[in-house]
């Protein structure tokens, strides 16, 4: 049975907390903590689902034991025992959730009187329920919650003496004594852990059974309470995981913490389950399993897998393929695993799948397979598997300059549009009324701004299709609507800033020309007309282009000027790509020689 390995849903929570985690700590902002709210969400569901998976297994071991209680009763037995314990643990937890809550909201005193109802409760069919982190209003708080968990020293975390927790059997005790801190907490999965690694069953024929080295080496990643390093400084566990961390934060933790303890209590069970019949394999009673070690892969990274019979036997190793193409999701027919190369299979019979995502395109991706095993007759038998889907994804880096979300009115404005986890083919992306967003070939978009000077903001919404073909709603950016920057006339290498000219410059005769300075679009300015006017003896002598080209008066009157003579640029006119005419600003040069 594998398991010293961490699962993919212990890895992909402990990454999705670990980057917001990393996010909390550059600033607290409104999107960070509702990202918090997000995977406090998403962690919540994934109890109901392994909360139904471990009642599943449960409820086989029951009906094996009422069909034969002499040889399952001392399995069924102990099932009971860690189911019990493990219900006992998730409850604690909810409830010190619960207080956190309260703490942070200082409405403990009132809470207290009502066995804290007002954030801890037990939905329709008696599972734990808590009061979702959206609805609480300070989830940045973190001084009350710090001194409910830890106290005012991270040395010395508030709680009863080690010789107390050692001497105390019971999570009751735990909780009929008050003890609701970080302190009990630690402790509590402590003993779960020893008494879960501790386990012995005597079967029907005397055997004693003890849990396999792979499970008690994940039980102890599991559970693992080491100090940790901050800034180069050995902190407690508790200090580390409560202290001055706010609400937002604590909640997943917790709720994390009770997907662990669901997890060590399914991997008992499954493994009780598996010694009723540990040395009577029937393979009819198989199914593969395809377990990956990440569903949510950066695209350069590499795909892997185990894939395993749920059952297995050391004399009977596997042999394991899998297609090297794209699965269509459709394709029923027999696999041919003649023209296939047989994955690697270890000690325990997982089936190493490993395969490169460098040169696919970004999107999600499935497979086909198919495991051969020796039947119980000794015949070669096969069964077909699906793996489950990956999603190959760009590294997500997100930097928002939000003083310069701008779009400007006129030009084509590029926005690439991203979300982790969710491939760009199930996004679907809208922009608020009155300006347009189409989508590239490319999978980026372009947005073009509306005309109108009133409607000065865009948001760009995006909603998502998830792998259940649900629709979610995936946030939205606000982008202020600007019309594109003044030009600056240009002529014979002079600009506004410019104030002197030569002879020579001078009859070059250069159109008059008009580009944007310092602006990332690429812009076409068109001059349509100018006035020039130079001032010669105390006189002036003015003259009017319809276009941006000199004309052969104003060419004549150039020819005759001196050093000294000043000539203007003035009503610069020129048309810009959203429609309008400006009138640049004047340019004065004073011919030097």
């Amino acid at each position: 049975m594998a398991g010293a390995k961490l699962s993919p849903r212990q890895k992909m929570i402990g990454m999705m907390y670990l980057v917001l985690t990393a996010l909390l700590a550059l600033n607290i902002s409104k999107e960070v903590l509702n990202g918090f709210v997000k995977v406090e969400n998403s962690l919540i569901k994934t109890q109901v689902t392994i909360a139904e998976k471990v009642n599943d297994t449960f409820s086989t071991l029951k009906a094996k034991y009422l069909n034969n209680q002499e040889k399952v009763g001392p399995f069924y037995s102990k099932a009971e025992e860690v189911t019990a314990d493990a219900e006992e643990i998730i409850t604690y937890i909810s409830m010190l959730k619960a207080r956190c809550m309260s703490a942070s909201e200082k409405t403990m005193q009132e809470q207290e009187e009502l066995g804290y109802s007002g954030y801890y409760g037990k939905d329709e069919l008696g599972r734990d329920t808590v009061l979702n982190l959206e609805h609480i209003s300070i989830k940045d708080e973190y001084m009350a919650l710090t001194a409910f968990m830890v106290g005012s020293d991270p040395h010395t975390p508030v709680g009863a003496s080690d010789d107390w927790y050692a001497n105390t059997k019971s999570v009751t005790d735990w909780r009929t004594e008050g003890q609701w801190n970080a302190k009990s907490l630690r402790n509590i999965l402590e003993r779960f852990r020893e008494d879960l690694l501790n386990i012995k069953v005597v079967d029907i024929d005397g055997y004693e059974r003890t849990l396999p080295e792979n499970l008690k080496n994940s039980l102890n990643k599991r559970f693992s309470f080491e100090k940790e390093v901050e800034n180069g400084v050995d902190v407690l566990w508790e200090a580390a995981n409560f202290y001055d961390v706010p609400l937002a934060a604590v909640m997943p933790l917790m709720s994390k913490m009770i997907i662990d303890v669901q997890d060590a209590e399914a991997e008992i069970l499954t493994w009780l389950l598996g010694g009723i019949e540990a040395k009577s394999l029937k393979f009819s009673e198989v199914m593969p399993l395809v377990i990956p070690q990440s569903n949510y892969i950066i695209k350069g990274d590499t795909a892997r897998a185990n894939i395993l019979l749920a059952a297995f036997d050391p004399t009977r190793v596997p042999e394991v393929y899998v297609e090297t193409e794209k699965w269509d999701g459709v394709d029923s027919s027999e696999i041919d695993y003649s023209a296939l190369e047989a994955l690697p299979v270890d000690a325990i019979g997982n089936g190493q799948l490993s395969m490169s995502t460098r040169g696919m395109k970004l999107g999600q991706y499935q497979y086909r397979g198919v495991i051969r095993y020796q039947g119980p007759e000794g015949d070669m038998q096969s069964q077909n598997f699906v793996t489950p889907i990956f999603t190959v994804a760009e590294a997500a880096l997100v930097v928002s300059p939000t003083k310069m979300n701008v779009f400007y009115r006129g030009l084509d404005n590029p926005v690439d549009i991203s979300v982790p986890g969710v491939a760009n083919d199930k996004l679907r992306v809208s922009i608020s009324s009155g300006h347009k967003i189409r989508k590239q070939p490319d999978g980026s978009y372009i947005v073009e701004p509306s005309s109108s000077n009133s409607n000065k903001i865009a948001n760009i919404s995006v909603k998502g299709e998830m792998p259940d073909g649900t629709i979610a709603d995936l946030g939205r950016k606000e982008f202020r609507v600007k019309r594109i920057p003044d030009p600056v006339p240009f002529w014979s290498g002079k600009r506004p800033s410019n104030r002197t000219i030569t002879k020579n410059e001078v009859l070059s005769f250069a159109p008059l020309a008009a580009k944007m300075e310092n602006f990332d679009f690429d812009v076409k300015v068109r001059v349509k007309s100018f006035t020039i006017r130079v001032s010669k003896d105390g006189t002036f002598k003015e003259l009017t282009s319809g276009n941006n080209r000199l004309t052969t008066d104003m060419k004549a009157l150039l020819e005759r000027v001196r050093r000294g003579n000043t000539i203007y640029f003035e009503d610069i006119v020129v048309g810009l790509p959203d429609g309008t005419e400006r009138i640049l600003a004047p340019m004065k040069l004073k011919v030097t020689s």
